[in-house]
C-alpha cells in the first residue's frame, strides 16, 4: 500500500452551484432516488473511424417500462461469475408485461449468458411475480448476485439472487412510500424460485419505512450481503417532525445464508448503524445529513466494507462513513474519520468558499466502491467543491463542469490516500426535463478476479459538442494495485467509440468482477448501458428503454506500458474534447511539462510548425492566447494564481485542449 494519511473520510448528496457568480448556488441532492414511476430528438453524427485498439460490440439485452430502476450507482445489478463463466443483468419486467396488473411495471425480471456475454437468455421468467399482497405497490432499483455452490462448473445448478426496495401503498407506510424489502432467488431454469417480503425498520409514527438497498454482494464464501437504509414517508424531506427519527437515520448490514434443505436464503439483520447526523437550519428544524449506502467485500470473503457518505459531528463535510469486518461480517468497526480539507491532493482541486475565499470544502458525491487484493477499500467518485458552511446551504456546491473531479479515494481501514483521476469537464444534462431525468457522471468500481487491478468507468462526453453531458460515452481507466505492469495506470479509453454505444450510453452499470481471457483483453469489463428501442438517444424517461450490453470493452497488458498511452502518474492528461481517432495532431504529439508547474510551462506539439493556443481558468476567463511560427514555445503564468488551467491547441485541423496545474 502506497503512503496514508493518518485518520479518515470526507462527504456526499450530487449538488450543483455556477462557479461563473459564485453568489449563486443551486442544490441538487440525488442522495435519494426517485420514486416517480407511471405505467406509461437529436440526430447525431457519429465518430465513424474505428480507433486501433479493439473496438467492443453492443448486444441488445431485455427492456422495461421505464428507465427509472437502474439509477442508483450503488446498485450492483450486473453480475459475473467465473466458475460458470455467467454474466446476468436485473431489471424490471419487460415493457408490455401484463403479470403485476397495475403495478407490472415493478415486477422484476433479468437477462443472462453462459458463454462470458457472447449470447444471452433475455426475460427468461419473472422473479417477482406474486407481490407482497394487498399494499404492494411494486418492487424497484433490484440488485443482484450469483451463489454458487462449492466446486460448481454447471450453470444449471447456480442460483441468481435478487434485492431491492418495495412501495407499499396506503397507510401501511403512511404516504404510498417505501416500505419493505423483496429478496428472491431461483436457479436459472427458474425452478425453486423463492419470493419473500420483509422490513426491519418502523417509523417514529408506527408505519414501514425500510428502503435504498445498495451493494447487494455474493462473496466467495457463499454468502449474501447487502445493505439498506429507511426513509421519511411523511413528506418532504426535511420534515421538521419526523425527518431526524426517520429519514436515514438508520443503517441495516443483512446477511443472506444458502439454506440447502430449502434451497432458499435465510436473511439476517447482523449489525444496526445509527450514527447522528442531523444538523439544524437557519430556522432551528433539524434533518439528516446522509445519503445511500454501499458494500464491497475482498476476493476472499473476510474483509468487507459498508460505505455511506453522510456528515457527522463538528466536522460538517460530507465525507465517507466507513464500517469495516475482518472476519467475514461477524463484527463491524468504525474505520477512522479524517478532514479530508486537509489532504494536500484536494487543496490542489477545491475551490474556496465563497464566504471567505480561503476556506476549502471537499464534498463526496456520486460514488462506486471495490476492495482490492491487499484487502484495501477503493472509493471511486466525484467531489465538488463546497459552496457554504451555513446550515441552510451545507449541501450546496460549486458547479461540476467549472469545479468536479473524479478521485481515487482509498483506505486500509486506518490511513487515507487520495489519487486524482480526472475532470469531470462537463455538467449534468436533463434529458427529460419533464421528469428531470439527467446524465449525470455515475462513477462504477470493479476488479479483477483477484484483485490486482482495479477498473473504473464514468459518463463522460464530447465538449466540442455541449457543455453538458448531452451525449453520453462510457470513459475508463484501469490501476495496477499488484506493480505487475509496465506502469501502475493504464491508457484512457473510451469505451463506447467504434460502437452502437457512441453518444448514447445512458446509465452504465458494471459488475463488481471482470471477465478474464477473453476473446477481445485481458480483462473485459461486464458492462451494461441504456438506450432507446434500436440504438437512439433516450427522450422519455417514462418510455420502455432498451438495455445494451457492451462486450469486448476492457483492458489488456499493452494498455499499461507508455507505447500504449499507460502513465507511472500522469493520471488526468486525457481531454475529453475530441475524439482519438479524429485528430491530426495526437495527444502524444504535445508535451506541456512541467506539469504541475510553478509558472513556465513549455509547450511543444508535433506534426504542425503552425498553431494557436488559448488558456483558459476553470471558469472559463481568458488568461493568455497567442500564435507560434514553429512547434515550441514557452508560457509564463508565473504572475497567475495557483490552481487549474486548460490550454487549447488549434493548427486549423486538430483542436485539442490539455489541463495544467500551477502548484506554486
Amino acid at each position: 500500500m502506497k503512503k496514508y494519511l493518518l485518520l479518515a473520510s470526507s462527504a456526499m448528496f450530487l449538488l450543483s452551484a455556477n462557479a461563473q457568480d459564485r453568489s449563486k448556488a443551486v442544490q441538487r441532492d440525488l442522495s435519494r432516488m426517485t420514486r416517480i414511476d407511471h405505467a406509461s430528438t437529436n440526430i447525431l453524427v457519429k465518430e465513424t473511424k474505428i480507433p486501433n485498439d479493439k473496438a467492443a460490440s453492443t448486444i441488445e439485452l431485455g427492456t422495461s417500462f421505464n428507465v427509472f430502476g437502474i439509477l442508483g450507482d450503488r446498485q450492483n445489478q450486473v453480475v459475473y461469475n467465473k466458475d460458470i463463466n455467467t454474466v446476468a443483468f436485473v431489471h424490471r419486467q419487460n415493457a408490455g408485461g401484463t403479470v403485476g396488473g397495475t403495478n407490472a411495471t415493478g415486477v422484476i425480471s433479468f437477462d443472462y449468458s453462459t458463454d462470458g456475454g457472447a449470447t444471452w437468455t433475455i426475460n427468461p421468467f419473472l422473479t417477482t411475480p406474486t407481490g407482497s399482497g394487498s399494499a404492494w405497490g411494486g418492487n424497484r432499483y433490484p440488485n443482484m448476485g450469483i451463489y454458487n455452490p462449492a466446486a460448481n462448473t454447471d450453470p444449471a445448478n447456480a442460483f441468481i439472487v435478487q434485492a431491492g426496495p418495495t412501495l407499499e401503498e396506503g397507510a401501511v407506510s403512511n404516504d404510498d412510500g417505501w416500505a419493505k424489502t423483496f429478496r428472491s432467488s431461483a436457479k436459472l431454469d427458474g425452478t425453486l424460485l423463492d419470493e419473500t417480503y420483509d422490513h426491519n425498520s418502523v417509523s417514529s409514527q408506527g408505519n414501514i419505512n425500510e428502503w435504498g438497498v445498495g451493494g447487494l454482494y455474493v462473496t466467495s464464501q457463499g454468502t449474501a450481503w447487502y445493505v439498506s437504509t429507511n426513509s421519511n414517508n411523511s413528506g418532504e424531506t426535511p420534515n421538521p417532525a419526523h425527518g431526524v427519527a426517520d429519514d436515514n437515520s438508520a443503517y441495516f448490514l443483512v446477511r443472506g445464508d444458502f439454506n440447502a434443505t430449502n434451497n432458499n436464503f435465510d436473511w439476517t439483520v447482523v449489525d444496526t448503524i445509527a450514527p447522528t447526523w442531523n444538523t439544524t437550519d437557519n430556522d432551528g428544524n433539524q434533518y439528516n445529513m446522509a445519503g445511500l449506502p454501499n458494500m464491497a467485500w475482498s476476493v476472499d470473503g473476510n474483509t468487507g466494507y459498508m460505505v455511506i457518505m453522510g456528515s457527522w459531528g463538528a466536522n460538517t463535510m460530507y465525507r465517507p462513513y466507513v464500517m469495516k469486518t475482518t472476519d467475514a461480517g461477524t463484527t463491524w468497526n468504525n474505520v477512522n474519520d479524517f478532514d479530508f480539507s486537509t489532504n494536500s491532493v484536494l487543496q490542489q482541486y477545491i475551490f474556496t468558499l465563497n464566504s471567505d475565499g480561503v476556506t476549502q470544502r471537499p464534498t463526496f458525491s456520486s460514488f462506486d466502491v471495490v476492495v482490492d487484493a491487499d484487502d484495501e477499500l477503493r472509493i471511486f467518485g466525484e467531489i465538488n467543491s463546497g459552496f457554504s458552511t451555513d446550515p441552510d446551504s451545507l449541501g450546496f456546491t460549486f458547479g461540476a463542469r467549472q469545479a468536479g473531479y473524479l478521485f481515487e479515494t482509498a483506505t486500509n481501514g486506518t490511513g487515507w490516500d487520495i489519487t486524482f483521476i480526472d475532470s469531470v469537464y462537463v455538467d449534468d444534462h436533463e434529458w427529460d426535463g419533464a421528469n428531470t431525468m439527467s446524465h449525470f457522471v455515475r462513477p462504477q468500481a470493479s476488479r479483477s478476479q483477484d484483485g490486482s487491478k482495479v477498473f473504473y468507468t464514468w459518463i463522460g462526453s464530447n465538449t466540442a459538442l455541449s457543455a453538458e453531458r448531452e451525449f453520453p460515452d462510457v470513459w475508463a481507466v484501469a490501476h495496477d494495485i499488484g506493480g505487475t505492469e509496465a506502469t501502475p495506470w493504464s491508457t484512457y479509453k473510451n469505451l463506447s467509440v467504434g460502437t452502437a454505444a457512441n453518444f448514447v450510453s445512458a446509465y452504465q452499470t458494471v459488475a463488481v468482477d471482470a471477465i478474464e481471457n477473453g476473446n477481445d483483453h485481458d480483462w473485459e469489463l461486464a458492462l451494461v448501458y441504456g438506450s432507446a428501442p434500436g440504438g437512439s438517444p433516450l427522450t422519455d424517461g417514462l418510455a420502455a428503454p432498451q438495455w445494451n450490453f457492451l462486450k469486448g470493452a476492457g483492458f489488456s497488458t499493452v494498455d499499461f506500458t507508455t507505447a500504449g498511452g499507460g502513465s507511472a502518474g500522469g493520471v488526468g492528461s486525457f481531454n475529453f474534447y475530441t475524439s482519438v481517432e479524429e485528430k491530426v495532431i495526437s495527444d502524444n504529439n504535445i508535451s506541456l511539462f512541467p506539469n504541475p508547474s510553478n509558472g513556465i510551462i513549455t509547450l511543444q506539439v508535433g506534426n504542425t510548425n503552425d498553431f494557436n493556443y488559448t488558456i483558459v481558468d476553470v471558469v472559463g476567463n481568458l488568461v493568455k492566447t497567442s500564435h507560434v511560427n514553429g512547434n515550441i514555445t514557452t508560457i509564463d503564468l508565473t504572475n497567475n494564481a495557483r490552481g487549474i488551467y486548460f490550454v487549447n491547441i488549434n493548427n486549423g485541423v486538430s483542436n485539442i485542449t490539455k489541463k495544467v496545474i500551477l502548484s506554486k
